[in-house]
């Protein structure tokens, strides 16, 4: 059985090959975090967060902003 790459867990959570396309996802479905998978040599895999779209501050604005981090 051949695994996704990426995920995505937001209310709908989907899994995605490209992370291009896992982006798309994550900013139609806010918030949402994008995970990607980490295969060991035992062959057992786990998850790692790698962004986070939702709200964030943004010094130079001085304002929060919806976006990733």
């Amino acid at each position: 059985m051949r695994r996704s790459r990426y995920f995505v867990d937001a209310r709908r959570s989907v899994s995605f090959d490209d992370l291009e396309q896992a982006k798309a996802f994550a900013r139609q479905n806010f918030p949402a975090v994008v995970l990607e998978r980490v295969d060991s040599p035992d062959g057992s895999f786990g998850w790692h967060e790698i962004l986070r779209f939702d709200w964030r501050w943004d010094p130079e604005r001085g304002e929060p902003v919806v976006g990733f981090s």
